[in-house]
């Protein structure tokens, strides 16, 4: 069955339908990685020191969502972390998909993980189904989304509680206290932080309410699109740093360009700071919280980029 759409709109119904495919697909993958959690795995690095692990049940997840969603959207874009585009032509509705978000956590046998993917279109997340492990589920949870639809865990709505609930509970990076700086005004107001080693749990869990916010540094769009529509259609609010004026901003788009569509490699090449969470927490947290600069790193770096090509 093809699920096709009217390119000039997109209503309710539709986003519904694609939603209930996105869902089916998330549910496959995740049932597909736990026949391969907590067993030998083969593995690759795709960075230096043993970094950014890469193994089969990736691999594999990453082959059957780009073939469930080729099936059913036979004319979409698909933009994977672990497979590159061999095209770079821009369409309107495109999916981002991380089939394994916390591969050291899955690697090393600890359940939390996620398998994720969101639909974009004009590069702004309107659908998105994730799938997370659950102890005593043979089938985890499938927390899912629509723009304007609500989140929902397992077809149960979600919504976040906004009222300011005691000390904060929030997850961040590791190296979190090394990348931000916060104004006096929030110490000892930070919370009890924590970092779990999957962006894709860790949004959920914000979407849930289990956290109050979360801080993301550079993530890819694949880590954070599907997360992210869970959140705002949970009652939640994501900032985003603008480089430029170093401000924090409400979340648009991951188009560089509100009247342009994204390509895959601009798509590829998305890197933001983002803030995001229940609506009083992320703005507490936006009004003294700054990225810490180094100036030697960025000039190392402009230096970098203006000599690779000789």
């Amino acid at each position: 069955m093809h699920v096709e759409l009217n390119y000039k709109m997109i209503d309710q119904p539709e986003l519904k339908e694609i939603e209930s495919k996105a869902i089916e697909i998330a549910s496959n993958a995740g049932e597909l990685l736990l026949q391969y959690f907590d067993k030998p795995l083969s593995v690759d690095y795709k960075s230096a020191n043993g970094r950014n692990p890469v193994t089969d049940a990736d691999h594999a997840a990453d082959e059957l969502i780009r073939n469930e969603i080729s099936k059913y959207f036979p004319s979409h874009t698909i933009v994977t972390e672990e497979t590159e585009n061999t095209s770079n032509e821009i369409g309107q509705f495109t999916w981002v998909v991380d089939p394994l978000d916390g591969t050291t956590n899955f690697l090393h046998g600890l359940p939390i993980f996620a398998s994720m993917l969101c639909l974009l279109l004009n590069g702004t997340p309107v659908v998105s189904a994730v799938y997370l492990p659950k102890i005593g589920s043979a089938k985890g949870t499938i927390y899912h989304a629509s723009h304007g639809g609500g989140t929902f865990e397992n077809n149960i709505p979600v919504r976040l509680d906004n009222s300011e609930q005691g000390r904060l509970m929030a997850s961040v990076p590791g190296y979190f206290l090394r990348m931000f700086n916060y104004h006096k005004s929030l110490r000892r107001k930070l919370g009890d932080i924590r970092s779990l080693g999957s962006a894709g749990f860790e949004l959920v869990m914000t979407a849930k309410g289990t956290t109050d916010y979360m801080v993301s540094s550079g993530p890819r769009v694949w880590d954070i699109a599907p997360g992210l529509l869970l959140i705002l259609e949970a009652g939640g609010a994501a900032l985003v740093r603008n480089k430029n004026t170093r401000n924090w901003e409400n979340f648009e788009s991951f188009c560089s360009s509100p009247d342009l569509d994204p390509s895959p490699e601009e798509l590829r090449n998305w890197k933001e700071t983002l803030i995001l969470g229940k609506p009083y927490a992320v703005e507490k947290i936006a009004s003294g919280l700054s990225v810490r600069s180094y100036p030697l790193r960025s000039l190392r770096n402009k230096i970098y980029a203006m000599t690779k090509h000789f």
